[in-house]
């Protein structure tokens, strides 16, 4: 990574943590304005407040994905609004998908002050290595990652085991430092894959650590292995969930 592109990322770190308390107020806003409540919200905040006061980090957060935003309400499950502000180097990096917000001045500058590293499909490969030596950046840092396992929205609206990313994988075969972080979240009237929630969701939302083991061979099959077992367990999160509906 060229000294030039570490300054920059530098730069939006700062110039975000500058932005907060208008970026997340405005976040927080929007998401208390569509209607959307998270079952048990103290209560998984105090967890994930327990979780980085064990370990500071680095975390890879890995959720299902069923809408645009799951990254927005799931940083709003998993910290208050006071805690972005004084604690902003827990508030996750995200890899939104450049497509969905780049026609929109207003959602770029947004994106950019809330700690997103934009992934663009189809492009370069100097461009994809460029984003992969960010998120190492971050992760060097001791700053937390949410990545998509399943490498983009559920088609099926259930976790799709037999094609996913290696992506995370990938990140826990460099980065031996990085500890995994699960995350199910599922509103009741989400049947389906959509680009928003319905107006006055409510989502049930679960955390865990996990633990990928050790994987013994190396290379690709490694960062696949990890993403696999990685996915087994969202999967079987997802059980649960379902179970617990009855």
């Amino acid at each position: 990574m060229e000294r030039r592109d570490r300054l920059l990322l530098g730069l939006q770190y700062v110039l975000g943590r500058i932005a907060v308390v208008l970026t997340v107020p405005l976040c927080f806003l929007f998401v208390r304005l569509m209607g959307y409540r998270i079952r048990d919200l103290k209560r998984i905040r105090s967890e994930v407040k327990r979780l980085y006061r064990a370990y500071g980090g680095p975390w890879i957060v890995c959720p299902n994905h069923l809408t645009m935003i799951d990254s927005l309400v799931i940083s709003y499950g998993m910290f208050s609004l006071a805690d972005h502000i004084l604690h902003f180097r827990r508030v996750l990096w995200n890899l939104p998908e450049r497509k969905n917000f780049q026609r929109n001045l207003f959602l770029v500058l947004l994106c950019y002050l809330a700690k997103c590293l934009p992934v663009e499909r189809g492009g370069s490969r100097e461009a994809l290595q460029l984003l992969l030596e960010k998120c190492s950046r971050v992760l060097d840092w001791g700053q937390s990652l949410l990545v998509f396992p399943e490498g983009g929205r559920s088609r099926t609206a259930r976790i799709n085991q037999e094609n996913f990313s290696y992506g995370v994988g990938r990140f826990l075969d460099e980065k031996n430092r990085c500890r995994v972080m699960l995350v199910y979240l599922r509103g009741d009237g989400q049947e389906r894959y959509g680009t928003m929630p319905r107006f006055g969701e409510r989502f049930t939302m679960t955390v865990e650590v996990f633990d990928p083991g050790v994987v013994d061979v190396g290379g690709l099959r490694r960062q696949r292995e990890y993403a696999r077992r990685i996915i087994e367990r969202l999967a079987g999160m997802e059980d649960e969930y379902f179970a617990g509906r009855g």
